[in-house]
This record gives structure tokens, sequence and C-alpha cells, in this order.
């Protein structure tokens, strides 16, 4: 399976990375991931028609079941590139990442971004590649939230979990709508939107993902709930990377709160990473995920 491979420019300045990051992406450092050179392993890259639109799927084929890598908030499939392969070497299972809509090689909708469709098209997605059974979901940030949603609306084929330092509803609901609306690293566009013609897609895709801001997000994210008698993982970072203690606080007893509703749950301290486990401490994540695995029912 072959797609064509387009590059993407991604503005990875300071500001637009606490932006993003506030916003469920995962820091500037991960902007611009280098591309997978291990060839150990085949990477399968595909275009797939859901709805009116193209997700990118990449894939490295195994046995099941299928590992499915969600990326933090305006991030796409390359946060993925150097994890995957060791997933993939460490379990035999296949791996999938994939770039939501408007994001990497993925299509830009016209429509509003809805989190409940989005998840829709994913489902669709892997229905059509058949591999849509037997999911272990791994989501980092903002895609934290995202297979917390997945796992709501499709229970069934949901085998684990692994929480990745993620967005949580607890989060929003301590420090508030309006708080992280209006907060200078979340809600306000950092970027001049005077010109739409003149925007890229990335940004044009970013304005799209913030939308009408997180209360209409909250209003369906509160009536999400988890399979039950499944083994999940949450991973909280152990270095600080808000600007404020209390925002740090918060985001550590978001996790705290998350894990204690979860029957069986438990909770990691990423010691020795910021926000962004994947690139610091990728080997938790790996640990985390053969856990999953070994507790599965």
């Amino acid at each position: 399976m072959t797609g064509e491979l387009h590059p993407m420019k991604i503005n990875n300045s300071l500001a637009a990375a606490f932006f993003i990051l506030f916003w469920m992406l995962s820091g500037s450092s991960a902007l611009g991931s280098s591309p997978l050179t291990d060839q150990e392993f085949e990477v399968d890259e595909i275009l797939v028609k859901v709805g009116d639109y193209r997700l990118n799927f990449r894939i490295i084929e195994g046995g099941n079941p299928t590992i499915l890598l969600e990326a933090g908030g305006g991030m796409d499939s390359s946060e993925w590139n150097k994890l995957a392969p060791e997933l993939a070497r460490e379990t035999g299972f296949t791996i999938v990442s994939y770039d939501r809509a408007g994001f990497g090689k993925s299509d830009l909708p016209e429509t509003p971004q809805d989190m409940s469709e989005e998840v829709e098209w994913l489902w669709m997605g892997l229905q059509k590649l058949e591999l849509q059974k037997d999911l272990v979901l791994v989501g980092h940030s903002f895609g934290g939230w995202m297979i917390r949603l997945f796992a709501s609306k499709h229970p069934e084929p949901v085998r684990g979990m692994v929480f990745v330092d993620p967005f949580t509803n607890e989060f929003v609901e301590t420090l508030g709508v309006e708080y992280l609306d209006n907060h200078p690293m979340a809600g306000k566009i950092p970027f001049d939107t005077s010109q739409p013609d003149k925007l890229t897609k990335y940004q044009r895709a970013l304005i799209r993902m913030v939308g009408g801001g997180l209360g209409p997000k909250m209003e369906f994210m509160r009536k999400t709930i988890l399979p039950s008698d499944i083994p999940v993982v949450v991973i909280t970072s152990g270095k600080p990377f808000l600007p404020k203690t209390e925002e740090q606080e918060a985001w550590r007893k978001s996790h705290e709160q998350m894990t204690a509703s979860i029957k069986g749950a438990t909770l990691i301290v990423a010691e020795e990473s910021d926000h962004m486990v994947p690139m610091r401490q990728p080997d938790l994540i790996i640990k985390a995920v053969m856990e999953v695995i070994k507790r599965m029912p």
C-alpha cells in the first residue's frame, strides 16, 4: 500500500508551540520529526477515503492486536516515526498511526471540527483497512482525549489503553473552560488570521481545531464512558512544563483523578520527561503497552 508523499512545513516558534500545547499538542521539539530511518520494518502508507475526505494511515503489518497510535493535537503520524518500529519489534503486532483531518497528508475538511465526527472517520478508515478488531489505543496529549472518545463510542474492539500525559476532562473542570479559552498560550491564535488566503494548510487546520473553544467539546466529552474490565495505564509527566505552578499541579491532579476513576488503572510517572514523553522516554511507553498487553483478558 502506498500513497503520494508531500512534505509538511510547520511553524514551530515557541509561541506557537505553547499555544498548540494547551490545545493538546506536544511541544515544538517534536514538530518536523525526522522521517523513519529504521529499515527493519516496511511502512505501508495509504490515503483512505472516509466520507468526503481522505485520511493518511501509516501501517507496520504484524499480528493481533493492532496498536493504534493517536498523536498530540496539531501533530500527525510523524510523532510516532521512531517509536512505531520499536513497538513492532517488541510486540510483533500491527502498528497503526494516522494523520487527523487537516494535518500531515490528510485532507483539510471545509466543515468545522467535530471530535465525534472525526472519531467516526477514524473508525471508517480502520474498517476499510480491516484493522477494526482487537485494538490497543495509545494517545498522547490531545490524542488521549481522542482515544477516550473513541473507546466510549466503540468499546467492543478496545482491548487496552495507554494515555500518555493526556489532556483530560478533569483538567478542564479544574481550571475551567473560560480560563483555558482565554489563556494567552491556549485559546488565542498565535498568528495573524486577517488574511485567510495567505494562511498555510497547517494554520487553517489549527484554526479549525480550536473551533468554538472547549465548551462544545466538553459537552459530549463529559458523557464519555470507558469500556469496563480492560487494562489501562496513564503516564504523567514528571517534569513541569506549564508556566504556572497551579496549572502544573492541576495537570498532575487531573491524571490522578482520571486514573482513580478507572477500575484497575495504573498511574506511572515519567520522571525524566516533560510533556514530550514520546521523545524523552519512549521506552516507558513501550513498557506500558507491554503491561497492557500482558493484562488483556
